[in-house]
């Protein structure tokens, strides 16, 4: 049964729970119960408050404004803003409590601090500009489709075992592999079999994103921090991973004033952005891919040997295609079936094509066996992919031996023109092979990094068409 002295008893307790200060004062000033957080936010313990007044509080210099006046004489609610002795700026809203003659008895007083309600702000708006990199996220696709998991060989048993008990620690991850092995595909798998799969996976291509931005994209900007930048700030692809997992794809082709800030961030799991005075902690799992020897990498100076301890914490090989031959038909045949869906079209390998796939090199691995099989599909007028549809691929070479003799392509009926762009692509496949990105390449063959770019670009095109 409801009992009004009951719960009087337990006032002051009830007023304890809440998240603001309350002080509660007769209509003389005199201080009759305050709650736990006003002590917090003033300093002032309730003991001493109690039985105070609040006028001679302002005449002492502990208070510089007093509700209780305004509010007794007018009966209604005034707010105010609070500076305290201790530097704090309170957000005051006095309300009154009146008797059954309608005068005021008591008032009471709800206090916010100020800092709290900025904090609070920040933090709304922090989780606006997050909102806003994963919607940039999703438009630009930064995220990918995923290759099908083939797992027939034993060397991709074997990795994947490792891969899963990787997953159950919070360990740093190195992926390494040739260009096109899917190096992607593995990171994703790690992501769903940790204790992160809940939260986002976010991919950064380090090869693609231009130098000049890739700081801001990296590591987000505050407002103001350049021209052109958001007035709001915006957050970058590392805190957009917080709590998840972010993928580092291409983690050789950072920039080493990039390698220092990224070294911050596995060493003290904080970021600073551009323009920021201070920084924010982060938890995020971090994994890390190339298709670079990061050992000769560090020896030439062209990546820092911290950071590269740093990655290699938990480290994966993932072998190339045609060390796995038993994943080849497999995953021309998921291929196979996810293309045909898409494009409608009902299409099967004949035995024939299957011993071609079989035979191949795969130089370009899993993603040249993707592009192949979605061209083929475009291009198949009939419902079975047969041996002269694969006129293009040769059967794999056993050695590659720098002094053997170079196959001119065929002549007969050909302008020299499109002889010498088969050399060029020749030459330019085995060299990404050889090099293993557009950089080194670029500085092997001594020419613009943004020519060998285009020239891959249009590769990688004709092949798709």
């Amino acid at each position: 049964m409801y009992n009004p002295r009951m719960l009087a008893e337990y006032i002051e307790q009830l007023c304890d729970t809440f998240r603001d200060a309350i002080c509660v004062t007769d209509r003389e000033g005199v201080v009759v119960l305050v709650n736990k957080r006003h002590a917090e936010l003033t300093g002032i313990p309730k003991e001493k408050m109690t039985g105070s007044r609040i006028q001679d509080m302002v005449q002492n210099g502990i208070f510089d404004v007093v509700l209780n006046p305004r509010i007794v004489e007018t009966g209604q609610k005034v707010s105010s803003v609070q500076n305290l002795f201790n530097g704090r700026t309170l957000l005051l809203d006095g309300h009154p409590v009146k008797d059954t003659s309608g005068h005021v008895a008591y008032v009471v007083t709800v206090i916010r601090d100020v800092t709290a309600l900025t904090e609070l702000r920040e933090e709304v708006m922090a989780q606006k500009e997050l909102l806003e990199t994963f919607q940039t996220l999703s438009s630009d696709g930064i995220t990918g489709n995923q290759y099908p998991r083939v797992v027939q060989s034993q060397a991709m048993q074997r990795l994947y075992a490792e891969a899963v008990a990787i997953a159950e620690t919070d360990a740093t991850v190195l992926l390494q592999g040739e260009t096109g092995v899917g190096k992607d595909v593995v990171a994703r798998h790690i992501h769903r079999k940790s204790q992160r799969a809940d939260a986002p996976f976010v991919k950064v291509d380090c090869g693609s994103i231009p130098e000049n931005l890739i700081e801001t994209e990296l590591f987000g900007y505050v407002p103001g921090s350049f021209s052109g930048a958001s007035k709001s700030g915006k957050a970058g692809l590392v805190e957009a991973a917080s709590s998840g997992t972010l993928f580092l794809d291409e983690i050789g082709e950072l920039p080493m004033t990039m390698q220092s800030r990224l070294l911050r961030v596995l060493q003290d799991w904080e970021v600073m952005r551009v323009g920021a005075t201070r920084p924010k902690k982060v938890d995020v799992r971090v994994i890390a891919a190339t298709n670079k020897d990061l050992e000769k990498e560090v020896a030439k100076g062209a990546f820092r040997s911290d950071l590269y301890y740093r990655l290699k914490v938990a480290v994966l090989n993932i072998p190339a295609l045609r060390s796995r031959r038993a994943d080849i038909l497999p995953l021309a045949q998921s291929f196979l079936t996810y293309y045909a869906k898409k494009y409608h079209k009902n299409i099967h390998l004949s035995e024939e094509a299957e011993h071609i796939l079989q035979a191949h090199s795969w130089p370009g691995n899993v993603r040249e066996l993707e592009n192949l099989v979605q061209g083929l599909v475009v291009t198949c007028k009939h419902g079975s992919i047969e041996a002269r549809d694969l006129s293009g691929i040769r059967p794999a070479v056993m050695h590659d031996d720098k002094d053997s003799a170079f196959a001119l392509p065929s002549i007969e009926g050909r302008s020299l023109k499109s002889i010498m762009k088969e050399v060029e692509t020749a030459v330019i496949e085995k060299g990404m092979r050889q090099y293993g990105s557009i950089s080194e390449l670029s500085r092997h063959f001594q020419m613009d990094r943004s020519t060998i770019f285009r020239k891959v670009k249009e590769i990688e095109a004709a092949r798709r068409d």
